[in-house]
């Protein structure tokens, strides 16, 4: 093979990989005849399509263990789950019936829009999960700050230093405040959120409710933290 043969070749070859490079999804590239190329990209859809339906079913076994999960947040998370499951099931038999590209492009992109099942619903369920959880802990926290509050007064009564005790139960009290602060309201904020075809805007909304749960479960760590320590400020 000559030189020019050979730097011919290559050319042609980089100018393939080039352009299969840069084909983007549901391209028309010639010589596929339509059929063929309406049967992939039903195919690719429609796998999309069950990978969010799988998604869903997992989202459904965690709310039904969440065991702190509020029966009006649970509820609003079932209806939801369930919605998004009969939209996506109608919407695969539409993929399945659409006649041309520009339909099943169109179906790809209400799949998207419509649902947001991993940046929405999938945030809804955890973070909510989580909020409920935290508030949870906040009133277990407080039965327990009671609880040391009456030992730190019994131990003060008998003649015991309880200078550090009162410090870290007052440590305790604040940070089981700040939790609770920080979560008040956010299971209802996210549950809220709409999907959309504004990624940016959704997912801005939903980082203020995730940085609100992960303030009130550091806040948290902090007061059991506390609590330990009163225990041990106290003999045990």
């Amino acid at each position: 093979m000559n030189t020019s043969v050979r730097v011919a070749l290559g050319c042609g070859t980089a100018a393939m990989a080039l352009h299969i490079g840069a084909t983007p999804a549901f391209a028309d590239p010639s010589p596929s005849p339509l059929p063929v190329r309406l049967d992939a990209a039903k195919q690719v859809v429609t796998a999309r399509i069950d990978g969010r339906l799988a998604t869903l079913r997992a989202l459904s076994t965690a709310v039904d263990s969440a065991a702190h999960l509020i029966p009006a947040h649970k509820s609003t998370l079932d209806t939801l789950i369930q919605q998004d499951q009969s939209g996506l099931s109608a919407l695969k038999t539409k993929v399945s019936g659409e006649s041309t590209l520009a339909g099943v492009r169109a179906d790809d992109q209400s799949m998207v829009d419509d649902y947001r099942v991993y940046l929405l619903v999938a945030p809804k369920v955890r973070l909510t999960i989580s909020a409920d959880l935290e508030t949870s802990a906040v009133g277990q926290l407080d039965t327990a700050a009671g609880t040391l509050a009456a030992a730190i007064a019994s131990a003060k009564a008998a003649g015991k230093d309880t200078t550090k005790a009162e410090a870290d139960l007052a440590d305790m009290k604040a940070q089981t405040a700040a939790a609770s602060s920080a979560v008040a309201g956010k299971a209802d904020t996210v549950l809220a959120i709409a999907p959309g075809p504004d990624a940016q805007a959704i997912e801005s909304q939903v980082k203020v409710v995730r940085d609100a749960v992960h303030s009130a479960r550091t806040d948290l760590r902090k007061a059991v933290a506390d609590g330990k320590a009163v225990k041990v400020d106290l003999g045990g």
